[in-house]
């Protein structure tokens, strides 16, 4: 029971803040769900690899509803997609796999540099513009750093895009990417690793509890946040996105530092 519930309260928080993320930044919300899972998971010893994984599942959930709404919108670009889907859904099925062999502090640090490279990204106001081709080369290695991680792609995916799309079609973008991806990666992992399925069944309750809550907000908190693209200019998005993202780079090295002490 006590797993149970403090996998509830964690979904909670999980949907709230992954929906908003997701929608607004076009970020499957790793970012928040690693470290956050790693936290309730403090006292499993596989709370790196499990919360990775269970990052991916509710990616997985969160880039759904936010593909969606995106999609009503019309901020999907079709060939983009096209382009990039087969580099990275091996890629992150191959990161995913690898987490099982790397200790918790070493993931945080690994995302905190990850979001301040992207704080930098996204001050830049004029990007340059990218070929189609460089989607093809880098899909792989997004892929890769996405199933090591635990993130949707849209970390490294969203200031790829915005050299030559929109800002709100990068994230729209980014969001079907990173459905197709996770859901591979899973599947893949699943019938490929039986590591996976004894890791899961030990923490069941967890997350049972976590999905529950986790589907109780996402739907809510997605909506609300892709509408801000139609009513918040993207001068102000970038702004305030490149700000967050600093502050909560300081935090996960922070972290990452204490769990290796």
């Amino acid at each position: 029971m006590i797993m149970l519930a403090t996998g509830l309260i964690t979904g909670l928080i999980a949907g709230t803040a992954g929906g908003i993320l997701s929608a607004v930044c076009g970020l499957g919300g790793g970012l928040v769900y690693v470290p956050l899972f790693m936290f309730s998971l403090s006292f499993s010893g596989n709370e790196g690899s499990v919360s990775v994984f269970a990052s991916m599942l509710a990616i997985m959930l969160t880039s759904a509803w936010s593909w969606r709404a995106h999609q009503r919108l019309g901020h999907v670009d079709r060939e983009s997609l096209r382009h990039l889907m087969p580099g990275l859904a091996l890629g992150a099925s191959l990161g995913l796999w690898s987490t099982l062999h790397l200790p918790a502090p070493l993931i945080l640090a690994l995302l905190s540099i990850m979001n301040a490279w992207v704080a930098q990204d996204y001050q830049c106001a004029q990007p340059i513009r990218a070929r189609r081709q460089s989607l093809v080369l880098l899909s792989f290695p997004i892929g890769a750093c996405s199933g090591l991680l635990g993130i949707g792609g849209g970390t490294l995916l969203v200031p790829l895009l915005r050299r030559q799309l929109t800002l709100r079609e990068a994230v729209g973008t980014t969001t079907a990417c990173s459905l197709l991806m996770s859901l591979l990666a899973i599947g893949l992992n699943l019938g490929l690793e039986a590591n996976w399925s004894r890791l899961l069944a030990a923490h069941k309750a967890w997350l049972i509890g976590c999905l529950a809550g986790f589907l109780g907000t996402l739907p809510f908190a997605t909506r609300w946040a892709a509408a801000l693209h139609q009513r918040v200019p993207e001068g102000t998005l970038r702004t305030i996105i490149a700000r967050g993202f600093k502050w909560y780079a300081g935090v996960l090295m922070l972290a990452a530092l204490l769990m290796s002490i």
